[in-house]
């Protein structure tokens, strides 16, 4: 029976110790380290098992990171990241707002926000109308463009970690990049079903601005008509008095009191 190769076991180690600090391990490199065949390290690998004996990862952070450094873990302080903090922003859409955090010309923007009914649809409407007006400038723009003009939609660049005796670019060894691009009759369809959302909610706000003239108009009516009842009812009429400026009740014509004043015997 052969001897055992002491490197077998070194080798093993070796990639154990790497595994154990959350290193990706290169075969050929550790190959070329330990001075045995690369395909033979690779038999090494499956036949003693070593992917079964590699340290089970803990949820959380990992022996040696300093991913929370300067946070307090401790028994009644807060865990984890301070509240208030964007660690896990991405594009910012879907934030969430404190107040106490915003600067002065955002406290401004928030005061200055009208929240009555008829304001707060004017005002929308307004928004709504520069949005309209700069979609329509955009579409106005690709469709004059170039039939065969393309503008960079997304980049997706997956990286790896560099290895030893790697090219780094950025710290990391580049694997792959991938590029979209939308034409500009891609973009004008994209622009135009845009459009389409913002002149359905333009329609809706106007129909919601003609209703309150509807119902303001409806409410004054109603006043004057209760108005106009309750002085045939009563046979009074609010006059305003020339001196005072203030309504006086005067009686009717042919009341108890008529304008030459009482009458005398």
């Amino acid at each position: 029976m052969p001897k055992r190769s002491e490197k077998r076991d070194a080798a093993k180690a070796e990639y154990l110790a790497r595994k154990g600090r959350g290193e990706l391990v290169d075969l050929r490199e550790l190959a070329e380290g330990l001075g045995v065949n690369y395909q033979t390290l690779r038999n090494w690998k499956s036949a003693d098992e070593w992917e079964k004996a590699e340290p089970k990862k803990k949820r959380g952070g990992q022996p040696g990171n300093r991913n929370s450094a300067g946070h307090k873990n401790a028994a009644g302080s807060h865990k984890g990241a301070p509240a208030g903090n964007h660690n896990a922003e991405k594009d910012g859409a879907y934030s969430t707002i404190f107040f106490d955090t915003l600067s002065e010309a955002e406290r401004e923007l928030v005061m200055n926000t009208p929240v009555g009914s008829r304001a707060a649809l004017e005002h929308e409407m307004q928004i709504l109308k520069f949005r309209e007006h700069r979609i329509l400038t955009k579409i106005i723009e690709y469709e004059q463009a170039p039939e065969d003009e393309l503008y960079l939609n997304s980049v997706l660049d997956m990286r790896q970690p560099a290895g030893r005796g790697d090219k780094k670019i950025d710290g990391a060894r580049q694997q792959m990049g991938m590029y979209s691009k939308d034409s500009a009759f891609a973009r004008v369809l994209k622009l135009q079903d845009a459009l389409y959302k913002v002149q359905g909610r333009i329609a809706k706000i106007a129909d919601s601005l003609r209703a309150l003239e509807e119902n303001e108009k409806r409410l004054e009516l109603e006043k004057k008509r209760l108005e106009i009842l309750r002085m045939r009812a009563t046979g009074m009429v609010e006059t305003p008095d020339p001196e005072t400026g203030e309504d006086a009740a005067e009686l009717w014509p042919d009341g108890t009191e008529d304008a030459d004043g009482p009458e005398t015997v």
